[in-house]
C-alpha cells in the first residue's frame, strides 16, 4: 500500500493508514514530523499553536536545536530518544521524545511533553480560572462561619477571642491571595486577546476608589484627596482591573501613611499621557527595593511588622494590569516623607 504524506493544513488529509497522519492527528500533545533531512515538513494543530517553531527550527523549517536534532539523529540511528530537561520557554520546562517512523527511513516524529499549565488539556485537567472560581464558595462559607462564632464568642475568654481573631485574620488573607490571583488571570487574559476593548474614563476610577475608601479613611484619620480632571481623554482597557489596581494602590497609602495624611490621588493628562497617580506619606521606600516591590509575595520589613493584614500581591496586581494596558508603572519615594506610585497610559490618537 502507498502512504500518501499531505500537509495537515488540509483538514480532509487524515488518511488511516497513513502512521504519521494517525499519529499528529491522534494525540493531542504537539507533534511535527521531520524528514530525513532534519526539515520539519508536517505538525498537528497542538504544535502550530504552541509557539515551538521559532524555539526548536529556523525560519526554513529545519531543526536547529542541538539538543533536539542530537534526539532526532539518535533515533533514525535506531536509539528512540527522550529528554526530560528541555527549556521550551523561560517559565516552562518539558520533555522532548523522538520516534523513529518505520515506515519511511529516515523520518521522525518529535512530540512535546509539556509540563506546565499551559499545556493542560481543559477538558481533563481543570484549569486555574476554575479552581479560583471553586474555592470562592467554601471560602466565603468559612468566613461567615467565623463572623457568626465570633459574635457568639463575644463575651468568651481572651484566649478563645485570640484564635478566632487568628483564623478570621489568616481567612481575611486567604481571601486577598485568591482575589489577587483571579486579578492576574483575569490581566494575563486580557494582554492576549485580540479583541477590542472598551474605553474606560480614568476620571471615573478614580472617583469609584474615592467612593470605596472615603469612610475607611475617615476611620483612620486619614485624608483622602482626589484631584482628577473631568476631561481626561478615555484609554482602552478594563474598567474592573483599573479599578482595582488603583485600589490597591490607595488600600496600602491607607495601611502605611500615618493620620492626617494626606493621601492624594490624582487623575490628569499629560501630553500624550493619561497619568493616574497615589501619594502617600509613609516611610518611604529604600532604592534597593523599588523595582522588587512589584514582584509577588514581597513585603518590605516594615510592612511585615504592623499589625495589617497583607499577602504581598497588591503590587503585582497593579504591576500585571498596567502591563496588560500597554502602560508603565513607577514609584518614586522620599526616606521619611512618603512615595508617589504612578500609573501612566497612551492616550490613543483619534
Amino acid at each position: 500500500m502507498s502512504h500518501r504524506w499531505m500537509p495537515v493544513e488540509v483538514a480532509s488529509a487524515k488518511p488511516v493508514s497513513d502512521f504519521a497522519s494517525e499519529l499528529v492527528w491522534g494525540t493531542r500533545a504537539p507533534i511535527a514530523i521531520a524528514d530525513h533531512s532534519g526539515r520539519v515538513q508536517f505538525a498537528n494543530p497542538a504544535f502550530d499553536s504552541s509557539g515551538l517553531r521559532p524555539l526548536l527550527m529556523d525560519a526554513r523549517g529545519f531543526i536547529n536545536d542541538p539538543q533536539v536534532e542530537a534526539l532526532r539523529i539518535s533515533a533514525i540511528r535506531g536509539r528512540n530518544a527522550f529528554d526530560g530537561a528541555l527549556t521550551l520557554h523561560s517559565d516552562e520546562a518539558g520533555a522532548i521524545e523522538v520516534v523513529a517512523l518505520d515506515r519511511v527511513p529516515g523520518w521522525s516524529a518529535i512530540i512535546v511533553h509539556r509540563s506546565s499549565n499551559s499545556g493542560h488539556d481543559p477538558r481533563t485537567t481543570p484549569g486555574p480560572a476554575l479552581i479560583l472560581h471553586e474555592m470562592r464558595g467554601p471560602l466565603l462559607a468559612v468566613r461567615g462561619a467565623l463572623d457568626r462564632l465570633t459574635q457568639e464568642c463575644w463575651n468568651a475568654a481572651q484566649p478563645v477571642q485570640s484564635a478566632l481573631s487568628l483564623q478570621s485574620r489568616a481567612v481575611t488573607r486567604l481571601t486577598g491571595v485568591l482575589a489577587s490571583f483571579e486579578d492576574m488571570l483575569r490581566a494575563d487574559e486580557m494582554a492576549k486577546a485580540t479583541k477590542p476593548r472598551t474605553s474606560v474614563s480614568l476620571f471615573e476610577v478614580v472617583t469609584e476608589v474615592h467612593e470605596t475608601f472615603a469612610l475607611l479613611a475617615d476611620a483612620t484619620g486619614q485624608s483622602l484627596v482626589v484631584e482628577a480632571e473631568g476631561d481626561i481623554p478615555p484609554i482602552p482597557g478594563d474598567r474592573l482591573l483599573l479599578v482595582r489596581a488603583v485600589a490597591n494602590l490607595v488600600d496600602n497609602a491607607i495601611k502605611y501613611s500615618p493620620p492626617p495624611g494626606p493621601i492624594r490621588v490624582v487623575a490628569a493628562a499629560r501630553g500624550s499621557l493619561a497619568v493616574v497617580e497615589v501619594w502617600d506619606t509613609g516611610q518611604g521606600i529604600a532604592p534597593k527595593d523599588r523595582q522588587r516591590i512589584f514582584a509577588p509575595f514581597v513585603r518590605l520589613a516594615e510592612g511585615v511588622e504592623t499589625s495589617e493584614v497583607g499577602s504581598g500581591l497588591g503590587l503585582a496586581v497593579v504591576h500585571s494590569v498596567v502591563r496588560a494596558h500597554g502602560g508603565s508603572l513607577s514609584v518614586e519615594s522620599y526616606p521619611g516623607e512618603g512615595s508617589v506610585f504612578r500609573l501612566s497610559f497612551l492616550i490613543p490618537v483619534r
